[in-house]
């Protein structure tokens, strides 16, 4: 079965979440997609699987380890599992999907 995923389905599971920050839309084995749309400040820790940003509204900047990313529509971020991250000095419209993927640790790299 194929489910189209839209903005006004995100924002309906992060309303319904237990934070209203993170909501999950799919999960298929090791694969979680999820919105995220942090308000005022992003408190998330490292994680322990690989994760892509997709964002979707709003600019800003992001923390991947000591270096410091400008982001804006349309902008894909990746993180390795387990390594500090955050947004900072988004705007109040920030959003963005979220997919985690593959084993605890992150996938070894080729």
């Amino acid at each position: 079965m194929t489910e189209r995923m839209t903005p006004g389905k995100a924002l309906a599971a992060v309303k319904d979440s237990n934070d209203g920050l993170y909501g999950v839309l799919l999960e298929h084995g090791s694969l979680e997609l999820g919105y995220y749309k942090p308000l005022e400040h992003d408190d998330q820790e490292p994680h322990e699987q690989d994760e892509i940003y997709v964002v979707h509204t709003g600019e800003g900047e992001f923390l991947l380890g000591e270096e410091r990313i400008a982001f804006a529509p349309g902008d894909a971020l990746f993180v390795p599992a387990g390594v500090e991250h955050r947004f900072v000095d988004f705007t109040e419209d920030f959003g963005a999907w979220v997919i985690f993927y593959g084993p605890e640790g992150g996938e070894a790299a080729e």
